[in-house]
């Protein structure tokens, strides 16, 4: 009964937590506009971008494939995972377990190989927070658990999240599997890992974002007063003029050579 109560508890944790991560991102004050970056085409360019760096990480593989061949099977563990305990109630019970275990392995897996990583790549090290190996350690024993339990106690893992949501027992170690889970679920909201929440925000808000701000346009009619010559105020200009004169233009004295 306790363990079904935390499990229903951290959900609802969880769905409150990124909630609140999202409301707080929407509050932020406009972002710049990053203007090199491309837009894919329409709604569904969009659609198919975000599908690709959600599902195969295309940024990291672009970007760090070191790190990618870490990180992607620590995300489809994760995937999987949640893919599994959604499917539960659909009674596809081989899918359902099959999934469940694949996810475990894989997060199990990424888990570790980024743990390794962040331990012994200097080029991690500087970026590396003891939070960070918290964090990594935590992945690894929640999926860790439910699989030694598989083993030794012949403890499906979906098999136990159905027990668990519908207010059975769980053998003891299969227990402290979903214990662990339910906690992580409900912890991460909070930390760095809820980049999941500002994906949308990066890439809608940051990237893409085409449409005039009404904010952005009144403060481009406020006067700058800085007398330094690099900016080239005064004479009543605005910030929409500073920001479209050529300041080699404006500024043409150059340092003469000795």
């Amino acid at each position: 009964m306790l363990l079904s109560c935390l499990a229903y508890l951290a959900g609802a944790v969880f769905l409150a937590g990124s909630v609140f991560r999202a409301v707080q991102y929407a509050r932020t004050p406009v972002p710049l506009r990053w203007e090199l970056y491309p837009i894919p085409p329409g709604a569904a360019g969009q659609i198919r971008y975000t599908l690709a760096e959600i599902l195969l990480l295309r940024g990291v593989w672009e970007n760090n494939r070191k790190l990618w061949f870490r990180t992607y099977p620590f995300h489809m563990g994760i995937y999987l995972c949640a893919v599994s305990v959604a499917s539960l109630a659909a009674g596809a019970e081989r899918f359902t377990e099959a999934a469940a275990l694949a996810g475990l392995v894989l997060l199990l897996a990424g888990s570790c190989a980024l743990l390794a990583a962040r331990l012994f790549d200097p080029a991690l090290k500087p970026y590396t927070s003891p939070a960070d190996l918290f964090n990594l350690g935590w992945f690894a024993a929640a999926a860790g658990v439910p699989l030694a339990a598989f083993a030794l106690e012949g403890a499906a893992p979906a098999s136990v999240w159905r027990a668990v949501f519908t207010f059975h027992p769980a053998p003891p170690l299969a227990g402290a599997g979903v214990a662990l889970a339910a906690l992580l679920a409900a912890y991460i909201p909070f930390t760095h890992m809820a980049h999941f929440v500002a994906k949308y925000f990066a890439f809608h808000k940051v990237r893409w974002d085409d449409h005039k701000d009404p904010a952005v346009a009144a403060q481009l009619l406020y006067t700058p007063h800085w007398s330094a010559p690099h900016v080239g105020a005064g004479e009543g200009k605005t910030w929409a003029d500073v920001a479209n004169a050529n300041p080699t233009f404006a500024n043409p004295a150059k340092e003469k050579k000795p």
